[in-house]
């Protein structure tokens, strides 16, 4: 038996004694096992690692304090009902879908995955990273503590309910409308868009990138808090407010 497979089977046995329910105080790193299953009800204070697993699926009623880490795993669905206090790492996963009832306090990361959409009252503590995925739509209710990655995604709406603590990233996408009332709280990249026109009372609090958008006029109650980027646009004018308050590079 080779020093891999005695190590791999001895944690499969380590493993398959923790009775369901246990709790671990601290972190858990089984990157790389080969494991079939986890317990059920399993609790994780510290951070659950499980990068490079085979594992396809995880316990119901998992839940881990620190963060997540499925990066590269063999994992193809998630519980419901999944609570995970810091970041849920899904990068190189084939997650295809996300449970309802799932709360991240963190981060949750899902580039490049075969992901098509979200589920109804998403709510992430941290950014949304989303970047190269098929999603198509963002649902009523989502809620991002932090920034919203969609670049280079297929999303062609955005609903009136998105709550945003930080940024977003739309550049590369097909999207063609914004939705009226937006509020973004940092930064908003609409670079390479189909965009054409802008909402009445968009309200971005650092920069705003229109560079080669389509866009040739910009809304007269637009504000923005930090540089407004034009280059390659076709904006020839700016309202009086924006001349007054924004900082513009053409």
């Amino acid at each position: 038996m080779s020093e891999t497979t005695a190590e791999t089977g001895a944690i499969e046995l380590l493993i398959a004694q923790i009775p369901p329910g246990r709790r671990i105080r601290g972190d858990l790193d089984l990157c790389g096992a080969e494991l079939q299953k986890l317990p059920a009800g399993l609790r994780v204070d510290g951070d659950l690692l499980l990068r490079g697993s085979r594992l396809r699926r995880l316990p119901k009623d998992l839940r881990v304090g620190g963060n997540l880490d499925l990066t590269d795993a063999w994992i193809e669905a998630l519980p419901a009902n999944l609570r995970v206090g810091g970041d849920l790492l899904l990068v190189g996963t084939h997650i295809k879908e996300l449970p309802r009832g799932m709360s991240v306090g963190g981060r949750l990361d899902l580039r490049t995955t075969p992901i098509r959409g979200l589920p109804k009252g998403l709510t992430v503590g941290g950014d949304l990273d989303l970047a190269a995925t098929g999603v198509t739509k963002v649902p009523e209710g989502t809620r991002v503590g932090g920034d919203l990655y969609l670049n280079g995604s297929h999303v062609e709406r955005l609903p009136k309910s998105l709550r945003l603590g930080g940024g977003l990233d739309l550049s590369a996408t097909p999207i063609s409308r914004l939705p009226e009332g937006l509020r973004v709280q940092s930064w908003l990249n609409l670079v390479g868009t189909a965009l054409t026109r802008l909402p009445a009372d968009l309200r971005v609090g650092d920069w705003l990138d229109l560079r080669g958008t389509l866009i040739a006029e910009l809304p007269k109650k637009l504000r923005v808090g930090g540089t407004l980027y034009l280059a390659g646009s076709l904006v020839d004018e700016l309202p009086k407010r924006l001349r007054k308050e924004a900082r513009v590079q053409w």
